[in-house]
């Protein structure tokens, strides 16, 4: 299962590598269930927090509509 979810990440880290970014991906599992993903984009949008993990979180938040990512990986 963990595989699984590494390939993931490893998938959106290739995002980043493909567009000129430090080649970083992120993965936030629930039960099971994808929740949030993400990866680097600091150098495309001048953003400094545009972390692969801060938009993944971000996006788990916003799945659970809260910021607690309770038993969550």
């Amino acid at each position: 299962m963990d595989e699984t979810y590494m390939r993931l990440a490893l998938e959106e880290a290739y995002k980043a590598f493909s567009t000129y970014e430090v080649p970083v991906g992120a993965v936030i599992v629930k039960d099971g269930k994808v929740i949030g993903k993400g990866y680097n984009k600091r150098e495309s949008t001048k953003d400094p927090t545009a972390h692969a993990e801060i938009i993944a979180i971000k996006e788990a938040s916003q799945a659970l509509d809260g910021w607690r990512l309770i038993d969550c990986t």
